[in-house]
């Protein structure tokens, strides 16, 4: 049986939020390793990190319909070269 557009509606209040607040909460867990006493990470691996997610930010709201423009360090991703595999321990030799 389809549902009507008022159930797809509260379906969409009830799992929009919660899954909002858990990505918002991962990414300020990924500030914890920023920690240098704690952890070592090479520029180069956490910008890749970051076009990576970017991305995909951008290509989630586009499924929203939605047009996004990040760019890092002046420079927009999609003029990133991302076809080399992410590898943080070969990086760091």
């Amino acid at each position: 049986m389809p549902q009507s557009s008022e159930e797809k509606r509260d379906r969409f209040a009830r799992m929009f939020p919660p899954r909002v607040e858990k990505l918002v909460k991962q990414l300020q867990l990924l500030e914890n390793c920023t920690t240098k006493s704690t952890y070592e990470w090479t520029p180069d691996v956490v910008k890749r990190a970051w076009i990576e997610i970017g991305q995909t930010v951008i290509d989630t709201c586009a499924a929203y319909d939605m047009d996004l423009d990040i760019s890092l360090d002046g420079k927009r991703l999609s003029e990133y070269d991302t076809s080399k595999p992410l590898n943080p321990k070969e990086d760091l030799k």
